[in-house]
């Protein structure tokens, strides 16, 4: 992963070098060079003949041609450099995401700082239509390929990804983690949708973004990962804007969307997504599987939601199942199916009236108005939001064994309140409070806990 490091800071260098170089900014077609206007100013007082004129007029536009020809770098919300005719692009990013948690005073878990996030990246397009991502990620005292695919997108309508990449599942998960409406997602999205896979995957636009789906083929065990089994998880989701073409403001912004995994498993508890356990925005676990539990069979995942963007306001709402089928319990050789669900509502409004934007069936960044500028009396665009949450597990989980009921609960559920504060359109500040009451207690390092209140604080930092 060293090696990951060096090259992306390598990659970098070398873009940003570029710039410094001297490489063209966009310029405006009809913009007359200073060369030109320096000639028609000699013509005009006559210190030139108009054979000479013409002369040196051609020189000049030849000079122009072959500046013309050169990359361009830019910033936009990030540094890019392209080449003149749209073939080839690149673009560094990076993100960071700095959180400071803290817990009630009769909780076992330290108060902390932490980095959340600390990802380096590079993605761009060579001959126009074949593109790649590729970021290490370095947060939390680790380090791991996060991205890492190429593309193939000639068709808006039919794109092709290849490689390691978010699976299309959910509207929260989906969407981008930078710019979320909360620090960490709900209870249901952060314990039971697919984790970053590697596969391939079909998706795309139709009908000018009424509907937007993804269609993905993948291991099925997560980010850097081998699979356990030859069988392949199948993920979908599909989107639909019906409204999306419309001036109707009431209608515009109504967004409804459905998503489906379906694969065979053949996995220990610690081959399990965070080895089986289940946890709040806090990491606390609420459930773990017991050790040597055994999931051989299908595991299926439903999901459905709601989006609906009116003015400054929004409305987010989903609601999402896994059904498990054949858990092996190794102490009596029985094998039982089981489901968890769970759901969240959430609402969202933007006191200084900017818009959250949606696209290719999720919601992004939201631009402020006026960048913060204390000594222009402007201060960044401000959001307030509210979710509710929760997420049940099958009580014979713990009843017959399959995790300890002792220590966990079969049903967690979650109240947030939060503001966020966007400086500008890369500088970002939340603050959330979280309420979570387990279905009678949990046992963490000793400690009894019925419930748990959490406040999270984070800076971030993307471009």
């Amino acid at each position: 992963m060293k090696d990951l490091f060096r090259m992306l800071i390598i990659l970098f260098a070398v873009t940003f070098s570029f710039s410094l170089l001297g490489i063209k900014g966009v310029q405006a077609e009809e913009e007359k060079t200073l060369e030109e206007e320096i000639l028609e100013i000699l013509q005009e007082k006559e210190a030139i003949t108009p054979e000479k004129y013409e002369e040196l007029k051609k020189k000049v536009e030849g000079e122009n041609a072959k500046e013309a020809k050169r990359p361009t770098v830019g910033f936009k919300k990030g540094f890019s450099l392209e080449t003149a005719d749209g073939n080839f692009k690149l673009q560094p990013y990076m993100k960071l995401r700095s959180q400071y948690k803290a817990f009630e005073a009769n909780h076992p878990t330290n108060n902390d700082f932490y980095m959340r996030a600390a990802r380096l990246g590079l993605k761009g397009a060579v001959y126009r239509y074949f593109d790649f991502n590729v970021a290490g990620e370095f947060g939390k005292g680790s380090s791991c390929l996060w991205d890492g695919y190429m593309g193939f997108n000639y068709l808006p309508e039919a794109k092709l990804r290849i490689g390691q990449f978010k699976q299309p599942f959910s509207l929260e998960w989906y969407s981008p983690a930078d710019w979320r409406d909360f620090i960490e997602m709900p209870l249901p999205i952060d314990n039971l949708t697919p984790d970053m896979d590697i596969g391939a995957m079909f998706h795309g636009n139709l009908g000018k973004e009424v509907l937007n789906y993804g269609l993905s083929f993948s291991n099925g065990t997560g980010k850097n990962t081998s699979d356990t089994n030859d069988e392949k998880d199948i993920v979908a989701r599909i989107v639909l804007s019906p409204f999306n073409s419309s001036n109707n403001l009431f209608l515009k912004g109504l967004h409804i969307g459905a998503s489906i995994t379906y694969g065979n498993q053949e996995a220990q508890r610690d081959e399990m997504r965070r080895k089986g356990k289940f946890q709040t925005a806090g990491e606390t676990p609420f459930f773990q599987f017991n050790n040597g539990i055994l999931h051989d069979g299908a595991r299926t995942r439903y999901g459905g939601e709601l989006c609906y963007m009116i003015g400054a306001f929004s409305l987010k709402g989903e609601w999402v199942r896994m059904t498990l089928d054949d858990l092996y319990h190794p102490t009596d050789g029985t094998k039982d199916d089981f489901d968890i669900d769970g759901g969240y509502v959430s609402l969202s409004y933007i006191l200084t009236a900017e818009h959250q934007p949606f696209k290719d069936g999720k919601y992004g960044r939201i631009t402020p108005k006026q960048n913060f500028d204390p000594k222009k009396g402007t201060w960044g665009a401000v959001q307030v939001v509210a979710r509710y949450e929760t997420l049940s597990i099958d009580s014979e989980l713990l009843t017959k064994g399959y995790a300890d009921s002792t220590k966990y609960t079969d049903e967690a559920e979650a109240y947030t309140l939060g503001l966020n504060w966007y400086l500008n359109d890369i500088v970002k500040a939340m603050i959330n409070y979280t309420s979570t009451d387990f279905n009678g207690h949990i046992v963490k390092d000793g400690v009894k806990l019925d419930s748990e209140d959490l406040f999270l604080v984070r800076i971030q930092l993307v471009f």
